[in-house]
């Protein structure tokens, strides 16, 4: 099959992504998805070749829309309530528990999910958190969960799920705080807003700043698209924006270690995690 893009126009293609969001991708496994992209973007904005769309992309994108299109087109976004479930065994019963008598009673417990895709990682944290029951009675704890695609952010909002996404939640809790809706299932009205999601590029220093400190940052499956200097890069982000004694916890492939030196590991049980 025939594409506007062509092997050499990838590179710059993959240049500009690299540049703008740290997530490099390999011409081998992803010139087909995108040059199919820029295809559909071509036919959609009017431009017949390469060179118009992707000046478009460079210099006529003022506003970060375009950007947002191709981000939303590339990034992979599947997830499922309860995945690697021990993480959120550890973060209700040991870390939340430890942080709310080391923390100051007035000050919130916050935590970061990036990205968040469409809302099962924080959502699986807020369960995890009512069914220990106890931190959530003696002080706020506030869950903020990002992601650099808008669509899947917008869905996440809506809290509907289907039935593949739910389908590790244990029972008695999916019939506690879901409700059947069409195919799928409905987050309950009261956990609705429970978390805030917003779009955010992690290589965005300013964006990153706006959210404030946290005492726990999820960042699962995420540093394994991008290469050493900005893996190095958004883990010094993450470090910065963790108050004193908070955590970092990463997908069960990734290891902190092998990309900086400034956070302590600790083994809880059979899960590592990583202190400021």
């Amino acid at each position: 099959m025939s594409y506007l893009l062509s092997s050499e126009n990838f590179i710059k293609m993959s240049e500009f992504i690299y540049r703008k969001s740290g997530i490099y991708l390999e011409e081998e496994k992803h010139f087909e998805k995108l040059a199919k992209f820029v295809d559909d973007r071509c036919k959609k904005i009017g431009a017949d070749n390469f060179r118009k769309y992707f000046f478009k992309l460079r210099f006529e994108d003022k506003d970060g829309t375009e950007f947002q299109e191709l981000m939303n087109g590339i990034t992979v976004n599947e997830t499922y309530f309860y995945r690697e479930v021990n993480q959120f065994e550890v973060v209700a019963n040991y870390l939340l528990p430890e942080l709310n008598r080391s923390r100051p009673k007035s000050a919130p417990l916050r935590i970061l999910s990036a990205p968040c895709s469409t809302g099962e990682e924080p959502y699986s944290i807020v369960l995890h958190i009512l069914e220990e029951g106890k931190i959530v009675d003696q002080r706020d704890i506030e869950i903020v969960g990002i992601d650099i695609d808008s669509t899947v952010i917008d869905k996440a909002r809506k809290g509907e799920f289907s039935t593949r996404s739910v389908h590790a939640i244990p029972k008695n809790v999916l019939a506690q705080w879901f409700r059947k809706k069409g195919l799928g299932y409905a987050i309950v009205d009261d956990l609705v807003g429970a978390v805030d999601f917003k779009v955010a590029n992690v290589f965005d220093r300013t964006e990153m700043r706006k959210l404030g400190k946290f005492d726990i940052i999820f960042s699962r499956n995420m540093l394994i698209y991008f290469d050493d200097a900005s893996r190095k890069e958004v883990a010094m982000t993450f470090y910065d924006m963790l108050n004193p004694g908070g955590y970092v916890l990463l997908g069960h492939a990734e290891y902190m270690s092998r990309i900086v030196s400034v956070f302590n590991a600790k083994k809880i049980d059979t899960t590592l995690v990583y202190q400021k």
